[in-house]
């Protein structure tokens, strides 16, 4: 069970392991050390210590598990804190405070809309990994054989196939692309999850959407006053989104974000 109110604290960790997403993307898998476990919610976020004056912030991207997190990087700013990364390999050491943040799920029966760029990713992966675990909402590959034998039984808990969250991300390029296979096998798998991806630049040969993700929301979404909207990455996504849902008359307390860059 989670902690939701563990005080941050410092921590040292080892890298287990760094994998290239795409030229300027990588995710790093980190294991705590001292402390041993370090209790997260999902969108909550590690400030890595870079040098004594020095911190960068990453999200988490992983389900939380007690002895390790997951975060995921993207170095094309070149700054400081991609310089350390780029620099670090599996087995080095890494610092950091945690867990910080109070990014995070209401507890309500509203429906989740997530609106994402770039690593803006990272929070929407980590709840959803996490109500997939903690709502056991994955559909047996049986379903079939199921509703025929036991129909009553399948019939009482027809509320676990509805559409309960949707995922919206928006990149630019093709070679932008990760995780896209994951995220549609739990679309495929969790009739609570819907997941689409739009790139604003594509290539002649991309046959999904196309343009600024923000205008899929808007055109796919039918249901916004029965709905919560929480929004990561970059500002401009951010305000054009807040303004949008304000003038449709979705509360502000239903519009929750977390700005990237």
């Amino acid at each position: 069970m989670l902690c939701m109110e563990q005080k941050p604290q410092r921590y040292a960790g080892t890298i287990l392991k760094k994998v290239k997403l795409t030229e300027t993307v990588y995710h790093f898998y980190i294991q705590h050390l001292s402390p041993p476990t370090l209790y997260f919610y999902p969108g909550q976020y590690v400030s890595c210590i870079i040098d004594p004056q020095t911190r960068r912030q990453y999200t988490c991207c992983s389900q939380p598990t007690p002895t390790q997190f997951e975060i995921v990087i993207d170095v094309s700013p070149m700054g400081v804190g991609s310089k350390y990364f780029l620099g670090k390999n599996e087995g080095d050491r890494v610092e950091y405070l945690a867990p910080l943040g109070s990014f995070a799920l209401s507890d309500n029966s509203l429906k989740k809309i997530f609106v994402a760029t770039g690593t803006g990713i990272a929070p929407f992966r980590s709840m959803i990994l996490n109500e997939v675990h903690r709502s056991s909402l994955l559909v047996p590959s049986n379903i079939q054989e199921l509703r025929t034998k036991n129909q009553e039984q399948v019939s009482t808990n027809d509320e676990r196939w509805t559409t309960n969250y949707s995922l919206y991300w928006g990149l630019r390029f093709e070679h932008d692309l990760y995780w896209v296979h994951e995220l549609e096998a739990l679309a495929r798998q969790y009739r609570g999850f819907q997941f689409f991806v739009s790139l604003s630049k594509p290539g002649s040969s991309w046959s999904g959407l196309t343009g600024h993700v923000t205008e899929h929301v808007l055109e796919m979404e039918k249901n916004f006053q029965n709905s919560e909207f929480y929004l990561c990455g970059n500002s401009a996504m951010i305000n054009e989104m807040r303004s949008r849902l304000l003038r449709m008359n979705v509360e502000d307390k239903r519009i929750k974000s977390d700005l990237f860059y």
